[in-house]
């Protein structure tokens, strides 16, 4: 009998093939797989002002600011000039607004067109903290 056709199986050729697109097959599921499980491990604390308006009518003054939370990491509170706005636990990709006066503010301006100047310090869980300098010219109400 001739052992040249009692021999069945697949070609050396084909099979160097198929083992390749075997292995960039699972290479790339491997890839996704670490790239999705490090971007959810890594932390960053991240935050935007939004938007501030510093409000008079000539005996009160009011600040509002709004504070969004760009990062993947929580807001555990925040300082408008040293004063707690009372901000906390604000998720990633949400947003919180706190409203301070001249009483909480002893500084800020009565007359419209008077400029103030501070600063904001957000804290997230992690223990991070992220500091902006704000100013805001008065306008009335």
């Amino acid at each position: 009998m001739n052992m040249r056709a009692s021999r069945k199986g697949l070609s050396p050729l084909l099979a160097i093939i198929i083992g390749l697109v075997v292995t960039v097959v699972a290479g790339i599921l491997l890839a996704q797989l670490y790239f999705s499980y490090a971007a959810t491990i890594s932390a960053r604390p991240a935050a935007n002002v939004e938007y501030i308006d510093l409000v008079t009518n000539g005996t009160n003054s009011y600040l509002v600011i709004n504070i969004k939370n760009i990062g993947n990491v929580p807001i555990t509170a925040v300082k408008v000039s040293n004063v707690d706005c009372g901000i906390t636990n604000v998720a990633p990709g949400g947003t919180a607004s706190c409203t301070l006066d001249n009483t909480d503010i002893s500084d800020l301006p009565t007359t419209a067109g008077t400029v103030w100047s501070g600063f904001v310090n957000i804290t997230f869980s992690g223990g991070s903290t992220l500091s902006y300098a704000i100013s805001a010219r008065a306008r009335s109400a």
